[in-house]
């Protein structure tokens, strides 16, 4: 079974990566909340890896877009 090589940077670059790309993202609108914060620090701290917060974050990003098309199908405002 392959394993995606280890991370060998320090962990000052990991934070700095990690401002750099939460930078970009609050620049597009991302608003961070304390749940997406939460995935984060699993990934940081090892105990989820990067694909399944991506999967947890897709799933929700389905459900938002379910909800608010419901909203909008019963004209109800966002």
């Amino acid at each position: 079974m392959n394993h995606a090589p280890k991370d060998t940077r320090s962990a000052a670059q990991k934070a700095r990566d990690t401002a750099s790309i939460i930078g970009c993202l609050k620049h597009e609108g991302y608003v961070p909340t304390p749940e997406a914060e939460a995935v984060h620090n699993q990934v940081a701290r090892g105990e989820i890896s990067s694909e399944e917060a991506i999967a947890i974050f897709r799933e929700r990003a389905l459900q938002l877009e379910r909800k608010a098309r419901v909203l909008t199908d019963n004209g109800e405002e966002l």
